[in-house]
């Protein structure tokens, strides 16, 4: 599985041309130095959009945080964002222990809580992804274990991710369907 990105391209139409890119989350740095509003995707990137003239919230509407580890929007200026998915996986039933509903027939969520983090450069983005990987296996531990409930757990990585010395910005952070730690 490749560090899948979704690629929003201004438009001067109106709106925003939604790419995939298989790996361009292991090239981030790059990609921002080459998307443009306006101009055809760079060779990291699907050269077809999956969807067109897309509104700023259906931007956020398609960013399925269970699929995209990262998001590039170029507008006036191009930016990054990583995508830290907060729910916390678990060994029980349903496998997510996220406080998003789960389906029983497909154990999948809606609404996963995730957040939108100002890209922080390729080496700290490392760091920070390898503390999430850590963090979510032992709260989902703990969750498992019954010392803490899986609401509870979400909020404190939330916490986790915000206070992260790798997060450029803590208050540009953007919460995603509940995974803001402050509510």
């Amino acid at each position: 599985m490749g560090a899948r990105t979704l690629v929003a391209v201004e438009r001067d139409a109106g709106g925003y041309d939604l790419h995939r890119s298989q790996w361009g989350g292991e090239h981030v740095d790059r990609l921002v130095a080459l998307v443009r509003a306006d101009e055809a995707p760079p060779d990291l990137v699907d050269p077809e959009p999956f969807r067109s003239g897309a509104s700023a919230d259906a931007v956020l509407d398609s960013l399925d945080p269970r699929e995209f580890e990262v998001l590039v929007v170029a507008g006036d200026r191009t930016e990054a964002f990583l995508v830290p998915r907060l729910g916390i996986e678990t060994g029980r039933r349903h496998g997510t222990a996220s406080g998003a509903a789960a389906d029983p027939e497909t154990h999948s969520t809606d609404a996963e809580p995730a957040a939108l983090v100002p890209w922080p450069g390729e080496a700290a983005a490392g760091r920070l992804r390898r503390f999430l990987r850590t963090a979510k296996d032992v709260l989902g531990d703990a969750v498992d274990a019954g010392f803490v409930p899986a609401p509870a757990a979400t909020r404190y990585l939330a916490v986790r991710v915000a206070r992260h010395p790798d997060t450029p910005d803590a208050d540009a952070i953007l919460w995603i369907d509940g995974g803001d730690p402050r509510r």
